[in-house]
């Protein structure tokens, strides 16, 4: 059975149970900043285990990519670590339990799977009567269910929260597979890590919610996760002891060993050709998958992670062709294999299948630029080691090949591991443990974390509500004295859900159906005040953030009469006067910087088109920012703008907003109707099942929940004031609207003025009076060149004639000049340097230092190896309290200690004639 049909035929098992199928979620978490990358199946249904977002399903499958990267040394080695796999997978959000979650499992195991169930075992927690008895009960023998403890069958989200026993399905693949039986040893059975038993689905009870003291509670809704590796159960349909071996990978790894011009069929390569083969194998799906969803190779987080993977796929098909060109890419001619294999159920990597190849490509070249000097530093350490006689690269080498060649440090590993070496990672990771702390104690930045206060409960939550944004449509009702436009917002007390006072004063608070727009999609929230009126007076609290959770909205809250440092902590009581208790609630939002911010995002819209139009359809957006001052698109593109491109889109956006078209918002359209009308959407974006999209007609149609203005003309202005480059393969632009606009023309032509003034030239002639005075430049320049050349050779005839004449025809020229241009120095050197039989020392003091430089005849160095410039003014330099140095024929030193230069100069001699004897 072919892995695309296990696939289908897994789905189609559970839609029969009455499962919603839901589409696998993207490798890059959304809104999760607790891990890199998608792990399994259950990352995007998180929040329905714990109960705070309820779907309109109850059940669910799909067929999951996950990425982990946990065990990125082990991938090749054996047959069942891989970085990137997918994971087939069944929920139940409070609906059926452990009986139907067992019977389905052993169900498709048995009528679809085919399973030779006379190998089948099953493990269940030691302390799970229930779940061992709904195994005896349809047909798994009492000896063919294990018990085992919290290591093999309790699985939790984390230390606190929900959790639960699960239950797991293995495979015996016989007697003679795994590590016991190469060992000689006795396999244990289901739980052993010798791989003879291979665990190939996990049936997951979450009942209990594990409390900070270890407490296990009841949950209030008991959920199913099960998750099955799909290249894991296809190994076993297929007869394979190893993942690598299926049907998926034959044709990609046929491409591997294609392009690296091996004629050695699969099956009769080399352990380390195999080793090499496979490791390209897994790591081309990791890149194309994650690539495709948006990531980008970078120096840090994921992009660093794909950046470790990328150098050690490269590293491998290296050393499957040893002489591959340094100017082509290997890795990019693989990815349409990976494309025409699982394209059909991942359309994504097929759309952005030049993307993937681009990035691809000019991250492995750019590795490959420095590969060959790495690698000829690597093997000088390697030649220290063994002078020393060791066999370990110590870890501040490790450090200095990862800090100034990019090699990670697994890569060194595996270069140490080829030539029976040792890496000193433990060593290695101090060092970079040390980098971190030195950029942290650099960052200028401050976080605002969570906090742990209690909260208080004023009114019943309503999920439906405390997470609704009502504020689209607001209008100016309001001018206050400081010209700044407001919109006022009579908010009723049931809307306020809960609050509390945080650790540094301020106030968090949950308002239902909220006016103000909480930061998301690039756009930051608005700001304001809000006014609490009681039979005791006025509380006005400014509101300067405002942010999503899964369940709410949270306002961050300060109190307008008071900073943090001198406000008290207020009771419960006083709280409840204040928020529960006053006659009249008032939001007012900052409608200036509201339709600023507007201006900027539906800008930011424009822009986008206007990228893809100039630039390419490749062009994807990357990420964004959008405040009342300024817009920020980073986008995926692969080279600099020309000021062409750039003038290009600038006219493109604003032709759109000379038209003033109607800006529409589509309301409460299905996600799947949207993606088929061609709506672009954010990758790291999370979208419910019904999205509001974005309009501007014959131009652009986009996924978007932020705030924008009616039509096109109120953007007024928009150009670009910065290009430049993010990461590899990602660029930005900065750009300015309405106002900010004109205030930034209004500087560059104040700046032009200014430079026309000091020029005495009208604006218009700016340019030609700037390019006639850098020629006036030029030929001034060169007239001092000649000026110092004819000043030098004076003083050459003269400094020549004064000579001191030392053994075997040499003669010293000893100066202190009253030159306090470093270059005229220079050039005196030279031309002394050029001298028969000359030794030279030229000094002199201007900056508060002594500056010396010494030059000999290269002649007289080659007859004698103990004449050296760099050698006279390093010492020199110590006599003035400095350093220098250089080389034989021509070196410059110097010091601060000025009053000691004429005395350092009456030592030349001596120095000098100990040299030449």
């Amino acid at each position: 059975m072919k892995t695309n049909e296990i696939r289908r035929k897994f789905i189609h098992f559970f839609e029969t149970k009455k499962h919603t199928y839901v589409p696998s979620a993207s490798t890059i978490p959304i809104a999760d900043q607790t891990i890199l990358f998608t792990i399994a199946g259950m990352t995007q249904f998180k929040s329905c285990l714990t109960g705070e977002e309820v779907r309109s399903y109850k059940r669910a499958t799909n067929s999951q990519k996950c990425i982990r990267v946990g065990d990125l040394d082990d991938v090749g080695k054996d047959g069942r670590h891989c970085t990137m796999f997918e994971m087939l997978g069944s929920w139940s959000f409070g609906d059926y339990y452990k009986k139907e979650a067992i019977e389905w499992a052993y169900e498709f195991t048995k009528k679809e799977l085919k399973l030779d169930l006379s190998r089948f075992w099953a493990t269940v927690h030691h302390s799970d009567d229930e779940a061992f008895e709904i195994w005896k009960s349809i047909g798994v023998p009492a000896e063919r269910i294990v018990r085992l403890g919290d290591k093999d069958n309790f699985w939790a989200m984390g230390p606190t929260g929900p959790c639960g026993p699960c239950s797991e399905l293995y495979l015996d693949q016989g007697e003679k597979v795994g590590q016991c039986y190469e060992k000689g040893l006795v396999c244990k059975g289901p739980g052993c890590d010798c791989d003879r038993y291979l665990e190939f689905w996990n049936l997951v009870f979450m009942q209990y919610n594990r409390q900070e003291d270890g407490t296990l509670l009841d949950l209030p809704m008991k959920s199913v996760d099960t998750g099955m590796g799909l290249e894991r159960v296809t190994a076993l349909t297929q007869g394979k002891t190893a993942i690598f071996d299926i049907d998926l990978f034959e044709k990609i790894k046929d491409e591997i060993l294609l392009t690296a011009n091996i004629k050695t069929k699969l099956n009769e390569l080399s352990e380390l050709q195999k080793e090499s083969c496979n490791v390209v194998a897994d790591h081309i799906r990791l890149l194309t998958f994650t690539l495709a969803d948006g990531a980008n190779f970078s120096n840090e987080g994921r992009g660093y992670v794909l950046r470790r993977v990328l150098r050690r796929a490269v590293r491998h098909a290296h050393r499957l062709s040893k002489n591959w060109p340094k100017d082509q890419s290997f890795l990019e001619k693989i990815v349409k294999v990976v494309v025409s294999e699982m394209g059909e159920f991942y359309p994504e990597i097929i759309k952005n299948k030049n993307r993937i190849e681009d990035a691809i490509r000019n991250e492995e070249l750019r590795f490959s630029s420095t590969l060959e000097s790495g690698l000829s530093k690597f093997n000088h350490f390697v030649d220290e080691a063994k002078a020393k006689n060791l066999k370990v690269i110590s870890g501040e080498n490790i450090f200095i090949l990862h800090d100034s060649f990019g090699f990670p440090s697994d890569l060194t590993r595996v270069l140490c591991e080829e030539i029976g070496f040792s890496a000193d990672i433990e060593n290695f990771d101090k060092h970079m443990l040390e980098q971190k702390e030195r950029s942290r104690a650099e960052a200028k930045f401050y976080k605002f974390d969570q906090d742990d206060s209690p909260w208080l409960e004023l009114n019943k939550l309503n999920p439906s509500e405390d997470k609704n944004f009502m504020g689209y449509n607001l209008e100016v009702t309001n001018i206050s004295t400081d010209k700044v436009e407001y919109a006022e917002v009579q908010i009723a007390n049931t809307n306020i859900k809960k609050v509390r006072q945080i650790k540094n004063k301020l106030f968090e608070i949950v308002i239902a159906n909220t006016p103000f727009y909480p930061e998301g999609g690039g756009q930051v929230s608005d700001i304001g005040n809000i006014q609490f009126i009681n039979k005791d007076g006025r509380n006005v609290f400014e509101v300067i953030d405002v942010r999503k959770t899964v369940t709410s909205i949270i306002h961050l809250l300060k109190h307008v009469e008071y900073s943090s440092e001198s406000y008290e902590y207020l009771t419960q009581e006083q709280i409840k006067k204040i928020f529960a208790n006053s006659a009249k609630v008032t939001a007012r939002i900052d409608f200036t910087a509201r339709q600023a911010t507007m201006r900027n995002h539906t800008a930011t819209h424009l822009a986008h088109k206007a990228l893809q139009i100039v630039l390419g359809e490749n062009v994807r957006q990357a990420g964004s920012l959008v405040n009342p001052h300024t817009l920020r698109f980073d986008f995926t593109h692969n080279k600099a703008m020309s000021a062409k491109e750039i003038e290009q889109v600038e006219f493109l956006v604003n032709a759109q907003i000379l038209k003033n078209i109607p800006v529409k918002t589509h309301e409460h359209v299905p996600l799947a109707k949207a993606k088929e009308m061609g709506a672009m959407a954010m990758f790291d974006e999370k979208y419910d099942d019904h999205v509001r999209m974005l309009e501007i007609n014959n131009f652009s149609l986009e996924l978007c929940g932020g705030t924008h203005i009616s039509s096109t003309g109120n953007i007024g202005l928009f150009k670009i004031i910065s290009e430049g480059s993010v990461t590899s393969g990602v660029r930005r632009i900065e750009a300015v609207t309405g106002l900010a606009a004109l205030q930034y023309i209004k500087k560059l032509k104040s700046i032009i003025g200014h430079a026309a003034e000091t020029a005495k030239c009208a604006e218009s002639e700016i340019s030609q009076r700037i390019i006639a005075l850098r020629e006036n430049t030029k030929d001034l320049e060169k007239n001092i060149v000649q000026l110092q050349s004819r000043l030098v050779n004076a003083q050459i005839s003269e400094l020549l004639t004064n000579a001191k004449q030392l053994k075997n025809n040499a003669r010293l020229v000893v100066t202190l000049s009253d030159s306090s241009d470093m270059k005229e120095m220079e050039l005196l050197c030279d031309r002394l340097k050029e001298k028969p039989n000359t030794i030279a020392v030229v000094a002199a003091i201007f900056d508060n230092r002594a500056h010396i430089i010494s030059a000999i005849n290269p002649e007289m160095t080659k007859q004698n190896k103990k004449l050296s410039a760099g050698n006279i003014i390093k010492l020199l330099s110590e006599m003035v309290g400095g350093k220098g140095g250089g080389r034989p024929d021509f070196a410059r030193g110097g010091g601060t200690q000025t009053s000691e230069l004429a005395s350092a100069l009456l030592k030349v001699d001596e120095i000098v004639n100990k040299m030449i004897d």
